[in-house]
């Protein structure tokens, strides 16, 4: 497992036992959950607090791809997505990837993830 430190109030870094959902796969320095507040997107979360890639090692984008390969009913098509700052929408301040499904015949099928955003805020 990476060093570093962890904030007390931090709802991914394990040792607080803050976490609300159950961990779905896990390698020596990530976790995979399921997105509580959108069910069947699923976030990758490194066991380290980070809030940014860069402070991570390089050894952490292994552990991502193993997860990539854990996730329940592997989409064939997904999108995935840092938000790395409060101005771009991080508001859980350890870095979390989301892993967010597409299908074939959603309204936002073969657009970019900002389609799909828009489109589910429109209808939400």
């Amino acid at each position: 497992m990476y060093e570093s430190s962890t904030p007390s109030d931090c709802p991914f870094c394990l040792q607080n036992n803050l976490l609300s959902v159950p961990i779905l796969a896990e390698t020596d320095g990530t976790f995979l959950i399921d997105n509580i507040t959108f069910p069947g997107n699923y976030l990758i979360i490194p066991k380290a607090h980070a809030e940014d890639p860069g402070a991570l090692p390089d050894t952490w984008w292994r552990d991502v791809k193993a997860m990539l390969s854990s996730i329940p009913s592997t989409p064939e098509s997904y999108n995935l997505s840092f938000n790395i700052g409060r101005d771009a929408g991080q508001t859980v301040r350890h870095l979390h990837l989301w892993v967010v499904p597409r299908a074939a015949g959603e309204p936002a099928s073969q657009k970019g993830l900002v389609t799909l955003i828009n489109f589910r805020n429109e209808h939400a």
